[in-house]
């Protein structure tokens, strides 16, 4: 029996101790993450479109590119790559963890303040115990702040499509850049190469007699100057290149000798119903969404700091070894808001949904002028492109009567050249305005955050 009874004399303690550990291993630990910049900057100058881990991304994402790069391989390239689309995910995530702090219920207090009596040694001179007391905090206010932080969650979760929608575009106008400029450059080649045939025939009736010096020195600048306008197009293309790399997340090494697709840019889709797109994109618009999620979140902390007024109480109940006597104890406190009633945050708050009323607006205000500026833009090219279609078919008219000419043996090769020259010249100002048309529907697609072009097969 005296075992029994020393058995559970010492049970307590150690169920105590067992608590006690139990808590202590539910405490995070500091996990240690360092980032080694050289180590990072060789990784970065070392990845490849054929790294296996991005290959196994893009079959999971069901694309297979096959040595052609388009512009849905390319996108997705992006957002494995890019560390844009992680830093949203990453707000996010920071979101989500003010919602679980904004929900945890506060500990309770531990106090021992244990006093000894030098003047009264019997029946004992110490008075010691705990008090454990609790924060009950203002319901509302707690309901409000959590309302809050799940607002801005929300608005977090909504960036994170707006970045993967901004590097879609990025990787987009990149590459879609490059493509008219290498039209460009071969359109710029080919009058490089009319211009110097053309030199090179006045020179022949400059020797001849048949021309002046003064022509040829004229013809000899033209030629020049074409061939400086190709060699700059040449030059383009490699910045362009470079610039689709940095959309990408890759160094400009790793595209080179790769096939990129442009099939994505040949039939674009313009929006059919573009009234019904513009009030859509006026309240489902990412930009818009997220402005007022951070209207909803502040406003909730308006209501929050309002209840804060009244904070709440703490409530405690605990022992004490008062010389010799055993006393139970309930402990109550309870602020008094007779100096301030909470002035200040509340007005902050109230300040902050005011500032969010106006960003709200702002960004309705901001998708508007994009789409509108983006109509007027596709509306003027096209009317432009229609008038550069008419001057490359009259061109091409004159320059086939210049070949049906020469080849009759009427008129000379010059005649034919110069006329082939102009009609080149013409074409590089159609594609010009061509260009125009699909910067403006480019354009129009982010606005309305609706897809315009077709997404390649690759």
């Amino acid at each position: 029996m005296k075992k029994t009874s020393r058995h559970l004399r010492f049970r307590p303690s150690r169920v105590g101790a067992l608590a006690l550990a139990t808590l202590l291993a539910g405490c995070a630990r500091y996990q240690p993450a360092p980032l080694h910049p050289g180590t990072s900057a060789t990784a970065l100058l070392g990845r490849r479109l054929d790294e296996p881990a991005l290959g196994q991304f893009l079959a999971a994402m069901g694309v297979h590119p096959r040595g052609h790069w388009g512009l849905r391989a390319l996108t997705l390239v992006a957002v494995y790559e890019r560390p844009d689309l992680r830093i949203s995910v990453a707000a996010y995530n920071a979101a989500k963890a003010a919602v679980t702090t904004a929900q945890q219920i506060p500990n309770p207090t531990l106090s021992l303040a244990p006093s000894f009596n030098a003047t009264q040694a019997f029946p004992s001179p110490i008075k010691i115990g705990p008090v454990i007391s609790f924060l009950v905090s203002n319901l509302g206010a707690r309901e409000a702040g959590i309302a809050a932080a799940r607002d801005r969650q929300q608005a977090a979760r909504i960036l994170i499509a707006a970045a993967a929608w901004r590097e879609r575009s990025n990787v987009r106008n990149a590459l879609l850049t490059l493509w008219l400029d290498e039209r460009i450059a071969r359109i710029k080649a080919r009058v490089a190469s009319y211009a110097a045939t053309a030199s090179r025939l006045v020179a022949q009736r400059v020797t001849s007699g048949m021309l002046a010096d003064t022509v040829l020195a004229s013809t000899t600048e033209a030629a020049n100057k074409a061939s400086f306008g190709a060699a700059e197009a040449r030059v383009q293309i490699g910045m362009d290149r470079a610039h689709l790399a940095a959309a990408i997340g890759m160094p400009a090494a790793a595209l080179r000798g790769k096939h990129l697709s442009f099939t994505a840019f040949e039939h674009p889709l313009p929006p059919a119903n573009l009234a019904a797109l513009t009030r859509t994109a006026l309240v489902t618009s990412p930009s818009v969404v997220g402005a007022y999620k951070n209207y909803r979140a502040a406003d909730a902390s308006l209501r929050k700091a309002i209840d804060q007024q009244f904070p709440g109480f703490r409530i405690g109940s605990g022992y004490h070894y008062d010389q010799g006597a055993s006393k139970f104890i309930l402990a109550l406190s309870l602020p008094l808001p007779i100096l301030n009633q909470n002035q200040g945050p509340i007005a902050e708050a109230r300040a902050r949904r005011q500032l969010a009323a106006a960003l709200f607006d702002r960004a309705q205000v901001r998708v508007l002028h994009e789409i509108d500026a983006a109509k007027a833009a596709l509306q003027g090219s096209v009317s432009v492109a229609r008038a550069a279609r008419l001057l490359l078919a009259t061109a091409r008219e004159r320059e086939r009567q210049a070949i049906e000419a020469y080849r009759a043996g009427a008129t000379g090769q010059l005649r034919m050249v110069e006329a082939e020259q102009q009609a080149t010249l013409v074409r590089e100002q159609e594609l010009t305005t061509d260009a125009q048309r699909l910067r403006a529907l480019a354009a129009l697609a982010d606005a309305l955050h609706h897809p315009i072009f077709r997404e390649s097969h690759s």
